[in-house]
C-alpha cells in the first residue's frame, strides 16, 4: 500500500514537471509575428499629420530629419504618424544596404525604434568607418535584439529585396534624393523643407 502511495506521488510530481516542461517549450517556441512594416510607423491612425519617409541611413540629412521629427512627434503627441521606408543609395554611400538590412532586421524582431534612434543619433560615428558592423552589432544589443536571430535575418534574400523593393516604390513616386517625405501626399525633399512644413502646419492649427 505504502508502495502504491510513492508510486502515485512520483507519477504526480512527474506528470507536474512534464507539464511545466511543455508549457514553457511551447512559449518558447510560440513566435510572435510581427508585422515590419507596423514595425516601422509610430503614431496613431488618427493624426493629423501622415508622412512617409523615403530614407538612407547614412544620409546627413535624414539624420538631421530624424531628430526634427522625433522633436516635433514628441511636442505634438497624436498629431503626427510616420512611416519610414527604404530608399539606400548604394552609389554615394558604402554601408547604405548593409544598414538598411540591420534596421529592416531590427524592424522584425519589434525593434525598430529603439534601433533606429541611437543608429541615426551616432550616424557620424559610424559612417566614416571602412567596417561599421561592430556598431551596428553594438546597437543592435543596446535595443534588445536576439543577436542569433539577428545574423539569420543579415542573411536572408528576402531582405535585400524588401529594401529594394520600397526604393522601386520610391522611384515610382518620383523620388530622387534622401530625405524624401510625404506628408499628407505632398512631396517634400529635404530636412529643412520638413521643418519649414510642419513649422507652418502648426503655426497655421493654433
Amino acid at each position: 500500500m505504502s508502495l502504491s502511495k510513492k508510486n502515485l506521488t512520483v507519477l504526480i510530481i512527474i506528470s507536474v514537471v512534464a507539464v511545466v516542461l511543455i508549457v514553457k517549450w511551447i512559449q518558447f517556441n510560440s513566435a510572435v509575428v510581427i508585422d515590419p512594416v507596423a514595425a516601422r510607423t509610430k503614431g496613431p491612425q488618427t493624426a493629423k499629420i501622415n508622412i512617409v519617409e523615403f530614407i538612407d541611413f547614412e544620409c546627413p540629412a535624414c539624420a538631421y530629419g530624424a531628430g526634427k521629427l522625433k522633436e516635433y512627434i514628441e511636442a505634438h503627441p497624436g498629431d503626427i504618424r510616420l512611416e519610414v521606408k527604404y530608399y539606400p543609395l548604394m552609389n554615394i554611400h558604402h554601408h547604405a544596404l548593409q544598414v538598411a538590412s540591420y534596421v529592416e532586421c531590427s524592424a522584425r524582431q519589434g525593434k525598430f525604434w529603439p534601433f533606429f534612434d541611437p543608429l541615426m543619433a551616432q550616424q557620424a560615428q559610424w559612417s566614416p568607418l571602412v567596417n561599421a558592423e561592430g556598431i551596428f552589432d553594438q546597437l543592435a544589443k543596446g535595443a534588445g535584439m536576439d543577436m542569433g536571430k539577428l545574423k539569420t535575418c543579415l542573411s536572408l534574400e528576402d531582405v535585400s529585396k524588401t529594401i529594394m523593393s520600397e526604393k522601386n516604390m520610391g522611384r515610382s513616386l518620383s523620388v530622387q534624393s534622401t530625405p524624401t517625405y510625404f506628408i499628407n501626399k505632398k512631396m517634400v525633399v529635404g530636412g529643412k523643407s520638413l521643418v519649414d512644413e510642419l513649422e507652418a502646419y502648426f503655426v497655421k492649427s493654433k
